[in-house]
């Protein structure tokens, strides 16, 4: 019995030790996987960055090539429960008012019927405003901003499904016939489209 303190006093420092042991290994496991999270992130910012100038690329090619006044990308998210709709990329001639600012945030139940018609229709070619577009915040918003012509060619990600909308607008009266402006679309979206970022 007299030994008893001590035999208890030896298994409370084992229990001890193999609790810090414990503690320890779960700490080192935490830190790797931190350090393989940052590491995911870092490559991933790098891969969205060089996605960036290619989209970025090809909506100028868009723009000097159709002779447009902006181009922008209207993006549906968050992806999974889109109910939102955003410009991230946009670029327009100088002297030319931006659309990026108005639609931010912009709730696709406020351009039902425009949003719908977005995600369904493969390419739009909308040469008179007041007569093609039926949703009425839709046909003010693209009126308010000077545009008379709109060019929309949508996007699908590697299942089909609608991943945004290339935007091609005018503020006058274009030449170009809706065949050539397909094409030149066409092409920008299938470079855009399976590598375009997600919009967060």
């Amino acid at each position: 019995m007299e030994y008893l303190p001590a035999i208890i006093s030896a298994i409370g420092t084992i229990i001890a030790a193999w609790f810090a042991y414990n503690q320890y290994t779960k700490n080192k496991l935490t830190d790797l996987k931190i350090e393989q999270f940052k590491r995911d992130e870092e490559a991933r910012s790098n891969r969205r960055n060089d996605s960036s100038a290619i989209v970025f690329g090809e909506l100028w090619n868009v723009l000097y090539t159709l002779k447009a006044d902006r181009v922008y990308i209207v993006q549906p998210h968050p992806l999974g429960n889109e109910c939102l709709l955003s410009i991230y990329y946009e670029v327009k001639r100088k002297g030319v008012e931006g659309m990026r600012e108005k639609i931010h945030g912009l709730k696709m139940s406020e351009v039902a019927k425009f949003s719908a018609d977005m995600s369904k229709n493969l390419f739009m070619y909308i040469t008179d405003i007041d007569k093609q577009v039926q949703d009425k915040y839709a046909k003010a918003l693209l009126s308010s901003c000077g545009c008379d012509v709109a060019i929309v060619k949508r996007l699908n990600d590697n299942r089909y499904d609608w991943v945004g909308s290339i935007f091609c607008e005018f503020t006058r009266p274009i030449k170009m016939t809706e065949d050539e402006a397909r094409q030149v679309l066409h092409e920008a979206a299938m470079s855009i489209q399976y590598l375009l970022p997600e919009y967060k």
